[in-house]
């Protein structure tokens, strides 16, 4: 312990660097949620907000501290009150619940949202469901739109973006109302789909138009159509054309070029993902130890309760092992603090190895750990003392240093040393502040 060592420029510690992510992370997280246009919040299982991003607050008329005072079902359509009883006994159900819901804006225009809502428990003291919803009033006019009837339909769209077009038995062009993409209507006129477009494309489009015709039925369906190589997306609509004699002359179409809604969804995704992920992330370092990536203390503590609780039901016990590391700030002094956290990710693998999987072992300071174990006795609490303290007969060797560092293991067991997790705790501290003595005795 005597090695004399330069003293190297201050570096930042990695538990600094994980707190610096976590900070960038959350930051990412806000950003994301308080620009979104989408609808992120939470409720509880009384339909109560819990929270809301300000956007689609504001959209809705309200500011986000006034809509979390007001019961969800108090601006939802009538028509959805017991729609939303539904909605909740459902995702309490089965976990998760989507669909489509009306919702009324302060000044009463009706708003349609669609949502997929998840029941979170984990970690929490009463479950909640978060929630993601997209306003689709726009699109659900449009589709209404597209239902009417044809002659009305064309006089509708006439003059619009939306391509009207007409093709006859053998499917040539026989009338269109607009270019399509760099096809003028001329261009189109006296042709088929295969001749104007050609490839995989114009087959696949022939083969819905000739269902059509055979089987006298109308399709909606979604269709690519490749120009200058870009992908193009359409809502394409095909119905029989009869003559007024009844006779089937063709078929007529309309397409809508759907293509910068496709790319909206797409990113909307994308933007999903990423929260997803931010969720998950925040989530995890916040029940983990950054430099180990075990448990720590907040974890640590809910296992303990689980485990206490399931000793109860199962009339097994429990032993809490206090580990903590015989002269580790030696060990920092003389080797640094990067090969201080090296030994660290050491002694974890270590310790590892000779637990179960279904043992907890957690990382509650800066080299103290503990081991939650389910045993069947107080001799089973000493064999896992005996293992733990063998872990550390052998030195460690970091980068091309050679460090010996030993530990002191207290074990308290459930329930003859105490009934509450932090008696136990207590407990078997004292025991390894009595071992840890006795060494330096």
């Amino acid at each position: 312990m005597g090695i004399h060592k330069e003293k190297l420029p201050h570096k930042v510690s990695p538990g600094r660097q994980a707190e610096a992510a976590l900070r960038e992370r959350e930051d990412l997280y806000r950003d994301l949620v308080e620009q979104s246009q989408d609808l992120l919040c939470t409720h509880d299982l009384a339909g109560r907000l819990l929270s809301i991003n300000p956007l689609p607050a504001r959209l809705l008329g309200y500011e986000v501290e006034a809509l979390l005072k007001i019961p969800m079902r108090e601006f939802l359509a009538p028509e959805c009150h017991d729609q939303f009883d539904e909605y909740l006994a459902t995702v309490q159900r089965d976990g998760f619940a989507e669909g489509s819901m009306v919702f009324m804006t302060r000044s009463g225009e009706r708003r349609i949202w669609e949502y997929h809502n998840t029941l979170r428990t984990d970690l929490l003291p009463a479950p909640i469901v978060r929630g993601m919803a997209h306003d689709v009033t726009e699109r659900r006019r449009a589709e209404a739109a597209l239902q009417k009837s044809d002659e009305r339909f064309r006089v509708a769209l006439k003059n619009s973006p939306v391509v009207v077009f007409n093709q006859d038995i053998e499917l040539k062009y026989t009338w269109i109302n607009a270019p399509v993409l760099g096809w003028a209507q001329q261009q189109c006129l006296g042709r088929t789909d295969v001749e104007i477009i050609g490839g995989e494309e114009g087959d696949r489009l022939t083969s819905i138009k000739q269902a059509v015709l055979q089987g006298g039925a109308a399709v909606r369906t979604e269709v690519t159509i490749t120009f200058r190589d870009q992908k193009h997306y359409f809502d394409l609509t095909v119905e029989p054309l009869r003559s007024r004699r009844g006779a089937l002359v063709g078929i007529t179409c309309a397409a809508v070029d759907i293509t910068s809604m496709k790319q909206a969804q797409a990113e909307r995704e994308k933007l999903v993902r990423r929260l997803q992920d931010a969720l998950a992330e925040n989530e995890y370092l916040a029940s983990h130890d950054p430099l180990t990536g075990i448990p720590n203390r907040r974890l640590l503590e809910d296992r303990l309760e689980q485990a206490l609780a399931r000793a109860d039901r199962q009339h097994h016990k429990v032993a809490v092992l206090a580990l903590d590391l015989d002269n580790f700030k030696d060990v920092n002094d003389t080797f640094g603090h990067q090969v201080g956290d090296l030994v660290l990710k050491g002694v974890v693998t270590r310790v590892k190895a000779r637990l179960r999987a279904s043992d907890t072992l957690a990382r509650t300071g800066g080299d103290e750990f503990t081991v939650l174990a389910d045993v069947a006795d107080a001799h089973g609490a000493q064999v896992l003392v005996s293992a733990l303290e063998l872990a550390f007969a052998l030195p460690f060797s970091v980068e091309g240093n050679v460090v010996t560092t030993g530990a002191s293991v207290g074990v308290a067991l459930y329930p003859d040393d105490g009934r509450g997790a932090d008696e136990l705790r207590a407990a078997a501290d004292e025991v390894m502040y009595v071992v840890k003595r006795s060494k330096k005795g």
